[in-house]
């Protein structure tokens, strides 16, 4: 990206589509819907693989489009393609054309945030392709000489940079510019002829600077080590029902699905959800305390608007 270029430009061109002609497309294509909007999308992403002391994979790719959804009363009509043009999107709004006409009143634009969590810089540019494998070589050599107990060492490193916008029908107009960078390590431990693995990984929206400080990918092999280690010396668990404490970090996952789905919106709305109609209730064990919060600074999960303009809700800390 050339210095004070504008991220917008990546979605609108001299030759295609302009955000005038965006807007007055949305105006016409939704004007028969409750609501919608149409979700404009570049990004760049890149990758390496670094595996057996050497430079396994390196990808580089970009990618865009856009999605024009219409919502008209319990109907959702969606469409989307990879070419951001006058005619695709003339061509999506077809689709649209399904749903019945909206009865109800139009849905009111989202309330605007001035919080921005992350800068616009694009990680992908600002550091040179010999010093990322650089960086993936001395983190292999760094954790092969931590132990001898090291018989491999993987390093993952990756990148993202990209520009979304969404156009609603009543002329709102929400722009966000997102990097995301991280950086995983796996270490096999081999001892008495048995091998185990542990791995770690950190990453946010930020640039690749943090995480070519020493002390943070240095943490992340001890962290790997550690956990191959224990690995090593670990037997197999007792049959029956047993006491699991779950630290923060991933393990929100295993909660994402055990109820995350339960509460989302659609679900509550309807009544179909086993938390419908409890806000406000008890609906955990005494003791149990979940924080959901997609609002905190350069967090993988955060993100300063969602795909209707408005904050978001995404990380989730136990």
């Amino acid at each position: 990206m050339i210095d004070n270029l504008d991220p917008r430009s990546f979605l609108y061109r001299p030759d295609g589509l302009d955000p005038d002609k965006a807007k007055a497309l949305v105006s016409q294509s939704l004007s028969a819907c409750d609501d919608g909007e149409l979700y404009l999308q570049y990004s760049a992403v890149e990758s390496f693989g670094f595996d057996d002391g050497r430079l396994k994979t390196a990808d580089y790719s970009t990618d865009s489009g856009f999605g024009l959804r219409g919502v008209s009363g319990e109907m959702t009509g969606f469409s989307h393609s990879n070419e951001i043009s006058e005619a695709a999107i003339r061509r999506a709004a077809q689709t649209l054309q399904l749903l019945d006409p909206a009865k109800g009143e139009k849905a009111a634009p989202p309330r605007g945030s001035n919080r921005h969590l992350y800068g616009e810089a694009n990680p992908l540019e600002a550091i040179p392709f010999a010093q990322k494998v650089a960086l993936c070589q001395q983190i292999d050599t760094a954790a092969r000489a931590r132990d001898p107990r090291v018989s491999q060492v993987s390093v993952g490193l990756s990148g993202s940079w990209s520009v979304i916008e969404v156009v609603r029908p009543d002329g709102f107009v929400a722009t966000d510019v997102r990097p995301l960078v991280r950086l995983n390590v796996s270490i096999v431990a081999e001892q008495n002829g048995r091998r185990e693995s542990g791995s770690f990984g950190m990453g946010g929206r930020y640039l690749y600077d943090q995480l070519f400080e020493e002390a943070r990918w240095d943490r992340a092999i001890d962290e790997a080590l550690a956990q191959a280690l224990v690995n090593l010396e670990s037997v197999d668990a007792p049959a029956g029902e047993q006491t699991v404490l779950l630290g923060p970090g991933w393990p929100g996952i295993i909660l994402h699905e055990a109820i995350g789905h339960g509460l989302e919106g659609d679900f509550n709305r309807k009544g179909t959800s086993a938390f419908s109609g409890k806000i406000g209730q008890r609906v955990a064990a005494p003791g149990v305390t979940v924080v959901d919060d997609g609002s905190i600074k350069e967090r993988r999960g955060s993100l300063s608007i969602d795909d209707e303009g408005t904050p978001t809700q995404e990380n989730v800390l136990i």
